[in-house]
């Protein structure tokens, strides 16, 4: 087989492509840079020409010279944007530019033959590529500075960041334990509740604990009980097992909904990605959710099933949980779509910073936030065994809790503490009703012993050891049990002890003959006793049944993909000295565009020649429109034969030309931009494209049919209250 150069392959991809766009459109292209065509004519030979057009020096130099701004934007994205369909780019700018003018501007650097759109053989989706013609001339200008700029602050944020840590997850675990009746029915705190975690906490934490109530829900961390929310211990146990960084990753996600396990693991896992992915500098919002983007649109786009989970490949992510999704987490009713992963990031983004995944750094040049790495998100150093020493414990049975623990370690400290006050340290308190509470979870005055001696810097005091005896003789003196208890008499005790149906079920013998199972309903206690023909009795202990298996998705957090993608760079503090150091871009050089005056000077010779020229209004008005539409390049391009007139567009009180203009969109399967006055849309007015199904007309009014995008929803909008009613291409979204 011949090997091909992959850009002259590219360049005979874009031929073909041309070639096969529809009959007006090609034709409409060609005029405008060859002028009139005169038959016979071959498609083939018309590219050809078209090709040696764009190879012209000064042609392809003016081509770069009318580029604005907003041009290299939105070239930089279709080149950085694998595989960049419109789907994408409006989610991608779905922040700084609305669908209808990012299509405008797509139609209109199709027409200045920039980009071009071909289908995917796989996907049989539509891509946006750039013109491999161009390419070379436009390369250089495209980086991805341009698409995440870097801020200049204006001013650093004093706010001090509350942030996860282990401490606090187990305060607030220890507050349930004691306050089981803290929320509503909906989840959300009390008023009572919410005043006593401020007095605990201090000021401008509600938000924080609502949100860190509505994840432990979510997770399952918490349950209802007869009480009011309890403390799932196997739940919480496992979840204390992970990594910090995916515990604080998880509670961010959940604290917005309940999700399936794979969305759970996807979104978690882009979080801590975009996060890993801020330069020292920080990016404003707008950045941070093209960061997000730019990091799924690359790792997703790499997907390889038969990759292991330890590669941090995002896409053995999404294949490992999705195949770990169980029944009960498909019927799961999400809220959101995965598609558009700045739509994720976007909604996360104040519980982020709240919980210290993020931090809000200042405000930009724009007045925007800046957001940089929070210190939730660092890794955390080793803790040696010297460093475990953290408790104190006074005469009044206060303990205080320095920072230096797991949130495993602290779980089964919470068990018999109290919390009393949470600064830089925990205070806790031992009380007898703590301690009450710690024998009702099984524990034993060994256990409390050994936990506070292995984190006790100064030893267990005396008098504590003492009340802790007495509390535990009162404790054991009565017992209140609740589950299926069996009772047989004395000389069948052995036998039971013995009995192999039996035996795995005896979860505590009560007395000679008397045993508490651990059996959960009444069908299972059925086939027990039909298996062992016992009778059986209820009581009042509920058997504690240890739930087996992983509970949460472990996932490795690719801490590399962000920073090869993105880069860094300096950031300066605008009217001060201060400056903060970091990895500029790799390999990416400053190329300076063409100032607004130099693309002023090209259109005022244009129009100044088109001035001289001996047309008509109508043809003077189509080269008028192509000069500002930056399609004209050169003099020999002011030919008013190429104009084809009709009318595309009508607005005001022209009723008749905004429906002609309508139906012939439909006849011509063209696309409709319609303007309607909407006090709540920015700037007054509403813009709605889409692709007209149909017109109706009756004697007060005419509506149109249209599958609006980029919802793809079919609705009805009125012609006559229109504003105005454009006709346009759909050749990029088709």
């Amino acid at each position: 087989m011949i090997s091909v150069d992959p850009k002259v392959q590219r360049i005979i991809d874009w031929r073909e492509s041309f070639v096969t766009l529809p009959d007006n459109h090609f034709f409409e292209l060609i005029r405008m840079y060859l002028g009139e065509i005169h038959s016979p004519f071959n498609k083939q030979k018309l590219v050809e020409q078209l090709g040696a057009f764009l190879r012209k020096e000064e042609n392809r130099k003016t081509i770069v010279n009318l580029l604005s701004e907003s041009d290299i934007l939105i070239l930089a994205a279709v080149y950085y944007i694998k595989d960049a369909t419109t789907q994408k780019l409006s989610d991608f700018f779905s922040l700084s530019i609305n669908f209808a003018k990012l299509y405008e501007r797509l139609l209109n650097l199709e027409e200045r033959l920039l980009i071009y759109r071909h289908g995917d053989k796989n996907t049989r989706k539509t891509i946006i590529s750039l013109n491999p013609a161009l390419e070379d001339v436009v390369l250089p200008l495209l980086s991805k500075k341009v698409l995440l700029p870097l801020p200049v602050l204006e001013s650093r944020s004093d706010k001090i960041p509350l942030s996860l840590s282990p401490e606090k997850i187990a305060a607030f675990v220890n507050y349930i334990y004691s306050n089981p009746s803290l929320c509503k029915t909906d989840g959300s705190i009390k008023k009572r509740d919410s005043e006593k975690l401020t007095e605990i906490f201090g000021k401008g934490t509600e938000s924080f604990f609502d949100s860190l109530i509505h994840a432990f829900i979510n997770l399952s961390l918490v349950k209802e009980g007869p009480s009011g929310f309890e403390i799932d211990r196997d739940r919480m146990e496992a979840f204390a097992e992970l990594d910090e960084r995916l515990q604080y990753a998880y509670l961010c996600v959940s604290s917005k909904g309940r999700f399936s396990r794979s969305s759970l693991v996807n979104q978690a896992k882009l979080l801590l990605e975009t996060a890993d992915a801020l330069p020292a500098t920080g990016f404003s919002k707008r950045c941070v959710l093209r960061t997000a983007f730019l990091i799924y649109d690359k790792i997703s786009s790499g997907i390889d099933a038969n990759e292991t989970l330890s590669g941090g490949r995002f896409s053995s992510i999404l294949a490992k949980a999705a195949e770990e999704e169980s029944e009960a987490d498909s019927c799961i009713n999400e809220t959101s779509s995965y598609d558009n992963p700045c739509s994720v990031i976007d909604r996360l983004l104040t519980c982020a910073v709240d919980f210290g995944l993020l931090q809000d750094y200042g405000k930009d040049e724009n007045g925007e936030t800046v957001y940089v790495k929070g210190s939730a998100s660092a890794s955390k150093t080793a803790v040696t065994e010297e460093n475990l020493k953290v408790l104190n414990i006074d005469a009044g049975f206060n303990v205080t809790v320095f920072p230096g623990l797991k949130l495993k370690e602290l779980l089964p400290l919470m068990l018999f503490l109290d919390l009393k006050q949470f600064d830089t340290a925990a205070v806790f308190e031992i009380s007898r009703k703590s301690v009450m509470r710690a024998f009702d979870s099984h524990l034993k005055t060994s256990d409390i012993y050994a936990l506070l001696e292995k984190f006790c810097a100064w030893g267990v005091p005396e008098n504590l050891k003492v009340s802790v005896e007495d509390w535990s003789n009162s404790y054991s003196s009565a017992s209140l049990f609740k589950g299926y208890v069996l009772k047989v008499d004395e000389k069948s005790s052995v036998l039971i002890e013995n009995n192999p149906v039996i035996l795995p079920h005896i979860y505590q013998t009560i007395a000679t003959g008397v045993f508490l199972l651990d059996l959960t309903g009444d069908e299972e206690a059925d086939a027990l006793i039909k298996q062992s023909g016992l009778d059986f009795i209820g009581s009042v202990q509920e058997a504690h049944k240890k739930i087996t298996g992983p509970l949460f998705p472990v996932f490795e957090v690719n801490t590399s993909a962000g920073s090869a993608l993105l880069g860094g760079g300096t950031m300066q503090l605008r009217g001060n000295a201060f400056t903060e150091d970091a990895q500029p871009y790799e390999n990416e050089e400053s190329t300076t565009l063409t100032t607004d005056e130099e693309r002023k000077a090209h259109f005022d010779m244009l129009r100044g020649l088109l001035e001289k020229m001996a047309v008509t209004p109508e043809q003077k008005e189509g080269l008028l429109i192509r000069i500002n539409r930056k399609i004209i390049l050169t003099p020999a391009q002011l030919n008013a034969d190429s104009i084809k007139l009709e009318q595309i567009e009508a607005n005001g009180m022209d009723y008749q030309g905004k429906v002609h203009v309508a139906e012939s969109a439909i006849t011509q399967n063209m696309m409709l931009e319609l303007e309607f006055d909407d006090k709540n849309a920015p700037g007054g007015i509403a813009v709605i494209v889409g692709t007209p199904l149909g017109v109706e007309k009756n004697q007060l009014d005419s509506v149109v049919h249209m599958s609006v995008e980029p919802e793809h929803e079919e609705r009805t909008f009125s012609l006559g209250r229109a504003r105005n009613v454009k006709r346009i291409r759909g050749s990029v979204f088709r």
